[in-house]
């Protein structure tokens, strides 16, 4: 009698399966063929290990204006070097935030990687709630894996929320530039 095993497995790059069949005399055959066939693979690279998925790409504090562009600017070269993915930008405000602060500052990144090239339906603001700080996380996906979940630090509850337009809009010079 013979015995079938299968084995599904996925390249790293993309989500293509292969099914390798194995037919064998013994059920001890068909496990010794089976471990086999699974290290050949894993030595070769093919078989799946869930990846990082979400591995931030940056992220970045209250920095300055110009420091915060240059970041912006990397982010956009990747999103235009790799175009089947898609930038996420997902801001947490912090312990202390102004009203809507999360929302600006993420419009603000968008449109600055917008402005260099990038379509904007590949750009996707995230207001990640709160965290002790305020950080901005830049991410690229590919648009076939699911949506980063933003990871809050804070609950509403121990976040003080003002309402002080000048702190938001005003932009963090560099000390000792011109």
């Amino acid at each position: 009698m013979w015995h079938q095993a299968s084995l599904v497995v996925n390249r790293l790059t993309r989500a293509t399966r292969y099914r390798v069949v194995v037919l064998t005399s013994s059920p001890e055959d068909k496990l010794k063929l089976f471990g086999a066939v699974t290290a050949i693979l894993l030595l070769i690279g093919w078989v799946y290990s869930v990846p990082a998925l979400h591995t931030p790409f940056d992220s970045y504090g209250n920095i300055c204006v110009e420091d915060e562009r240059a970041r912006l600017d990397n982010f956009a070269v990747q999103l235009q070097n790799q175009k089947s993915d898609v930038g996420y930008i997902i801001v947490y405000a912090g312990r202390s935030s102004c009203v809507d602060e999360a929302k600006y500052r993420g419009k603000r990144a968008k449109d600055w990687v917008v402005k260099r090239g990038v379509p904007a339906e590949r750009v996707v603001v995230i207001d990640g709630g709160y965290r002790k700080d305020i950080q901005t996380v830049l991410t690229l996906i590919d648009k076939e894996q699911p949506v980063p979940p933003p990871s809050s630090e804070l609950e509403n509850s121990q976040v003080s929320i003002h309402k002080c337009v000048d702190k938001v809009f005003a932009r963090v010079l560099c000390p000792n530039r011109k």
